[in-house]
């Protein structure tokens, strides 16, 4: 696995470790960390998920981001914003902690049957078994406006101001910020097997 920061990189090691190289205090890796399954980056911190289903944070914890709810188990998957988490449990709930000036950490009451996650700068998003979409937080940009009657997706993917769905049928969704055609999907992308974001 492999992921990066504002001024870092880092990649997960066969062995279960976590190699971080760049700038800041989340190039720190905790000396005893192993049996590392996932990694996620924030802006100046470093989400790892360990087999045992806990969670493991460094980096800056100005926003409580790196300050894990205590009693958190049977994770199985993460996501970072720019200074949130989430945490994806074994039961299709979902957990979230550190910055929630804009509601990026309130996950919606009621939430359940969620198969996957991602962060955005301010915004946050779930992806339930049905194959819908759940996005919560900021929404200045219209980074929270899942397009109406989004269903069968696979994946999704949030930026700092647009969020990505990839659909069972190979095409992407797009949606919020697009000063730059961030969201204008190429006209005749198919047979997509993974999606990511980026800054903007």
């Amino acid at each position: 696995d492999i992921a990066c920061g504002s001024f870092f990189s880092l990649a997960l090691k066969s062995d279960g470790t976590v190699v971080v190289w760049g700038a800041g205090t989340a190039t720190q890796v905790p000396s005893s960390l192993t049996d590392v399954v996932a990694v996620a980056g924030g802006d100046k911190h470093i989400l790892a998920l360990k087999s045992d289903g806990t969670v493991v944070a460094w980096g800056d914890n100005d926003d409580g981001q790196t300050t894990v709810p205590a009693g958190l188990t049977d994770v199985t998957d993460i996501a970072s914003g720019f200074s949130h988490n989430l945490a994806l449990k074994s039961d299709g709930t979902v957990v979230a902690w550190g910055r929630q000036d804009k509601g990026q950490s309130d996950v919606p009451a009621g939430l359940t049957g969620v198969t996957a996650i991602a962060g955005g700068k301010y915004h946050s998003l779930a992806l339930k078994s049905d194959g819908t979409v759940v996005a919560w937080g900021d929404n200045g940009l219209g980074q929270k406006d899942v397009p109406e009657g989004l269903t069968d997706v696979t994946a999704v993917a949030g930026a700092s101001s647009h969020g990505l769905a990839l659909k069972s049928d190979g095409t992407v969704v797009a949606w919020g910020w697009n000063s730059y055609g961030q969201t204008d999907v190429p006209a005749g992308l198919t047979d997509v097997a993974a999606i990511a974001a980026g800054h903007n």
